[in-house]
């Protein structure tokens, strides 16, 4: 062999071999060609696809779905269908529920993700809200909730393990409520209260300031009004709790360490609950300022 020969042995050799190049759709398991031209899809099987627009910048991931001629998303198939969509800093999160194979989708909107960095479930962005919003401004985290206008619909439900609901927020043209479940039907045993004004006496309201920030409020501290209305006052005086913490940070090469501390458990308390017995108290001054003036 040549010199010459042997050169062009080596260059065939030494050549990089072009990658192939795709300028419409691919699929695994499947031919996509009917999606939408606007659309570059990657389909695997029946069941995940990866599409990017022409026409926009953004990121398409699906499930159970194509884009037909007509630019309708269509179900594969009868399962539910589901569309992570991304475009201009945004995350938008769509689902369709099990139905017929070939029908339209109408993408219902679980969850949107806004280019400001909040969250919001069940609607379109954290400026206009949904069912939840939740979004940083500024310094402030908002979490703001919607009912629908329908008379008696919380805001924000409080529900026991059973699903029945013992409280929640509401709201009633300009007011708030906080409501805790009060219906008769829940009690037994109903007494009148007694001795209201002797307990009132046991209680001690101070003026304190709290350290987060230095600010002075009137309230009680929680383990003393804990003393005498035990039911307003949650937790226990100086309790401790375990608390998982990172001792070593994680590396590229080994997982985070982490630790148990102990911290403590504070109390908190529902000053709401002093109600009945302030009430009571009053009552019961007013029967003694009634029955010194009839003498």
């Amino acid at each position: 062999m040549t010199k010459s020969a042997t050169r062009e042995a080596a260059d065939e050799v030494s050549a990089p071999i072009a990658s192939p190049v795709f300028t419409g759709n691919v699929g695994v398991g499947v031919t996509p060609e009917a999606w939408h031209s606007v659309w570059t899809a990657t389909r695997i099987g029946d069941g995940a696809s990866l599409t990017g627009r022409s026409d926009v910048t953004s990121a398409d991931l699906g499930s159970n779905f194509y884009i037909n001629a007509t630019a309708d998303f269509k179900a594969i198939n009868t399962s539910g269908a589901s569309r992570h969509y991304m475009y201009n800093g945004a995350h938008y999160f769509y689902v369709d529920p099990p139905s017929s194979a070939g029908r339209t989708i109408s993408w219902t909107t679980a969850m949107t993700i806004p280019s400001d960095g909040g969250m919001n479930i069940n609607g379109i962005n954290s400026a206009s809200g949904g069912l939840v919003n939740i979004r940083r401004d500024n310094t402030n985290i908002i979490m703001e909730t919607r009912s629908f206008n329908t008379s008696g619909q919380y805001h924000l439900a409080c529900r026991t393990a059973a699903n029945a609901v013992v409280g929640g927020v509401s709201v009633s043209g300009s007011t708030t409520n906080f409501v805790t479940s009060s219906d008769y039907r829940l009690k037994t045993d109903v007494q009148p209260m007694t001795g209201a004004t002797a307990r009132v006496k046991l209680l001690k309201p101070c003026n304190f300031e709290w350290i987060v920030d230095g600010t002075r409020v009137d309230g009680f501290l929680a383990h003393e009004a804990q003393e005498v209305v035990p039911e307003a006052v949650s937790g226990t005086k100086d309790a401790m709790m375990d608390e998982e913490y990172e001792v070593t940070a994680a590396t590229d090469t080994e997982a985070a360490v982490m630790g148990t501390r102990s911290v403590p458990d504070m109390q908190g308390i529902d000053q709401a609950k002093l109600v009945p017995l302030l009430t009571a108290t009053i009552q019961e001054l007013i029967a003694r300022i009634e029955a010194l003036e009839g003498e």
